[in-house]
Formats: structure tokens, C-alpha cells, sequence
């Protein structure tokens, strides 16, 4: 089935000795003009594409080229000098491709990968987190699909991350878009195919297993490598308003792909649609999607549990416990030496000690724990996730200190 696809690297093989005559290269350079001319998605780029390559074979720009690797990564530079599409490319096989090279299905390599679901789970405050690296065509991932988004569905937030995400099946897209909604199917995207002239309407579906979260709050991640099925997914949903997307545009590849033999051992990759989007009538080729909250790709995680979280009502603890964390990494609380002696001395049978500009710690006969500072007279403990300490202060004097545990409840030391 025809979709947007995550182009694998095609698997490691040995090198061959192997040199390419000039016969060959301009059969090669026929066969990929055949090719784009009948199949790339505009038909007057493909006629430039061509042309490029036969000019340049005529002037002897190849003709020095005798690696068959460094001959397949020069055509894909001169075809992206003409066309800037960021899917077209040449590939260079050892094995015999035969007539029908299609996409590599390789099951065992698929499941290796857990069809794309590289990490599921719940983050602090019941924010739900599954990192996707890739959209694997339904057939393959659709029960693992369907038994990720149960796993999310007791969540009062999800955090999809696609920092990484390459692309894949438009039907994968359109399964997990789907539970983000309820009631009649919403347009998600269109493609139009130039091979066949035809067009594809991709809705969500009046159906899936399991439990839908239409009023779940979604957060997309994003970075520059984020690409092609990935943006369709982020597209269709920001145009919906169902998703806020967090960090960085992404790549800007919007054309559906087909795989195309040019020889025995050369394929090459067509674009042979484009999405059109039913809001904006266009796409994101060569612009990207462009995020809601922009930063940088390493901060868009805790932006996002920071956005979650902010949500949370006041009496939602846990929530708010977790969101004094993620805000203390967002935005680390740095003290001098000189403010950190003021919280040293004995309370009780605990005591806190400076030592190398560094706050500690410490029940009588017991280890030392360090202290990291959190916000003004609020401390973690670097061993004990579930414990803090606030200082106490009267008159701007410390006078004491208060454990805080993450059920709620307190306890109070004099110092």
C-alpha cells in the first residue's frame, strides 16, 4: 500500500569490487529520467531533474566516477540541486535489486524495533510518555499500536516524542491520531498521487480497539529531524488544535515516496504525491511544521512536563510535587557558598554540613545524602527521590527545617 515511509538504510553488505563503464552510467542516467518524468509528483521539475543529469553527463561530469557509491550519491546532489526535495535520493545496491525492489519488508528487523515503539511509560503526575521512532505500516505494528495507547489511556496527559522519528505509514498516522477523538471522523490529510491521478482521504477512524482520550491534553515533541509521516502527524493534529507541539520546525518533507529499480543494483526513491492538507490547502514541504512553543529540541521533553503539569488542579499533589522537579531541571537554582553557610548547623539528631561548596545531609550514625537547592530554602536529596527539606526561617534567620514527603506529609526539626 502506497503511504508516507520511513526509508530504512539498507542493510550492511560487503563492499564489491565493482566499476562502473561509461556504458552504464548513461543507461543508469535513462533509466532514472524514465522514471521521474513518468512518476516524480511534478512533472515540470522531473523534465529539469532529467535534462540536469543528461547535461551533465555530456560535459564528462561523470565520467571519472568509477565507485558505483560515489556515482549514486553524485546523481542524488545534482537531482537535489534541482528539485530541493529532501525524499529523492539514489541508492546503490551490491545485491541484484531484480524488477520489483519495492520497499524492504524485513519482519525480523521490524519486530527488533517494536514496530516504532521505542518507550512507553508514566512519567511523574500520571503524564503519559511514548517515544515513537518510527510509523510502521499497520499489518505488522497495529496490535502493538493498540496495546501502547490502552497502556496511555488512563493518563491525564500524553507526551508523544518524535525528536527522532523519520516517518513511516500514513495508515499507523491515522490509527493513532484516531484515539485522540471522538464522535465523526475529523480530515486529517489528502494525498494526491501522480502516477495514478488520483486522490486519498485520510480521515480518523469511526472505530479503534480500545479506549479513545478526546479530551486528553497531547504534547508533540519535535526537533529538525523530525520528518515526513512524523510531520504528517503533527500537521493534521495542530490544524485540528488537538495537539500543542513542543520544540523545534521540523524537516520539511511532505511527499509520499515509492522505490523504483534504475538498474540491477541502483534504486531510486520518487516522490510520487503530496499531502494536501483540507485547512490550508498546501503542505509542509521544504517549510516544516512549525511548533507551538519553540525551544530547543534537549529542553522540549521538560518543557512539555512543565506544560502538563502547570494544568493540574492546586489539590492534585502529586502533580505539583513533580512539577517543582521538572521546573528545578528546567531552570537549575544555583547558590553561592556564602548563602549555603546560613543553613548549617544541628537540628536535633540530624545536622547539615557545607563541604566544597556543597550542602549535606545527615541523621546521626548515618550516611551523608546531598542536597541539590530547588527554589529559595528548598532542597532535594540527591538519593531519595520521595524526600526534600525546606528551611524555615523567622526574622531571615533559619530556625529550623521541615521534611517534606511526596504522600503530603511533614515533619519538623528545630535547629
Amino acid at each position: 500500500m502506497k503511504a508516507l515511509v520511513y526509508i530504512l538504510l539498507l542493510a550492511a553488505t560487503p563492499a564489491i569490487a565493482q566499476h562502473l563503464g561509461d556504458s552504464e552510467k548513461s543507461r543508469i542516467i535513462d533509466s532514472i529520467s524514465h522514471k521521474l518524468t513518468t512518476l516524480y509528483v511534478y512533472p515540470e521539475v522531473a523534465e529539469q531533474m532529467s535534462k540536469q543529469l543528461h547535461t551533465n553527463a555530456e560535459k564528462g561530469q561523470y565520467a571519472n566516477i568509477k565507485d558505483p557509491n560515489e556515482f549514486a550519491g553524485r546523481l542524488t546532489s545534482d537531482l537535489l540541486a534541482v528539485a530541493h526535495d529532501k525524499h529523492l535520493g539514489i541508492h546503490f545496491d551490491p545485491r541484484p535489486i531484480g524488477n520489483q525492489p519495492a520497499m524492504e519488508e524485513d519482519s525480523a528487523l521490524a519486530r527488533s524495533r517494536n514496530y516504532g515503539f521505542k518507550e512507553l511509560k508514566i512519567l511523574d503526575g500520571n503524564i503519559g510518555y511514548l517515544n515513537l521512532s518510527y510509523f510502521e505500516d499497520l499489518p505488522k505494528g497495529g496490535a502493538t499500536a493498540t496495546a501502547a495507547m490502552n497502556f496511555l489511556s488512563n493518563t491525564d496527559a500524553i507526551i508523544i516524542d518524535l525528536r527522532n522519528n523519520g516517518g513511516g505509514s500514513t495508515e499507523m498516522v491515522q490509527l493513532l491520531a484516531s484515539y485522540f477523538f471522538e464522535g465523526e471522523p475529523q480530515p486529517l490529510t489528502d494525498i494526491f498521487w501522480r502516477p495514478t491521478n488520483s486522490l486519498t482521504q485520510y480521515r480518523t477512524l469511526p472505530y479503534v480497539p480500545g479506549k479513545r482520550m478526546p479530551h486528553t491534553d497531547v504534547y508533540l515533541l519535535t526537533s529538525e529531524r523530525t520528518f515526513s509521516a512524523a510531520e504528517d502527524f503533527c500537521y493534521s493534529l495542530q490544524n485540528l488544535k488537538r495537539v500543542t507541539i513542543i520544540g523545534e520546525t521540523t524537516g520539511g518533507g511532505a511527499h509520499p515516496v515509492e522505490q523504483a529499480a534504475a538498474s540491477d543494483h541502483f534504486i531510486i526513491t520518487i516522490p510520487e504525491g503530496r499531502s494536501i492538507s483540507s485547512f490550508t490547502k498546501t503542505d509542509w514541504e521544504g517549510t516544516g511544521v512549525k511548533p507551538d512553543v519553540q525551544v530547543s529540541a534537549k529542553e522540549a521533553l521538560l518543557t512539555a512536563q512543565v506544560k502538563a503539569l502547570s494544568k493540574a488542579p492546586e489539590n492534585n499533589f502529586p502533580a505539583k510535587w513533580a512539577l517543582m522537579a521538572i521546573k528545578a531541571q528546567l531552570t537549575p537554582v544555583t547558590l553561592s557558598e556564602e548563602s549555603l553557610k546560613a543553613y548549617v548547623g544541628t537540628y536535633g539528631e540530624r545536622t547539615i554540613s557545607l563541604e566544597n561548596g556543597q550542602l549535606f545531609y545527615a541523621k546521626t550514625g548515618g550516611a551523608k545524602s546531598r542536597l541539590i537547592p530547588m527554589d529559595k530554602d528548598i532542597f532535594s536529596f540527591e538519593d531519595k527521590d520521595y524526600l526534600r527539606i525546606r528551611f524555615d526561617r523567622k526574622d531571615g534567620v533559619v530556625t529550623g527545617f521541615t521534611r517534606l514527603f511526596d504522600d503530603g506529609s511533614t515533619q519538623t526539626s528545630v535547629k
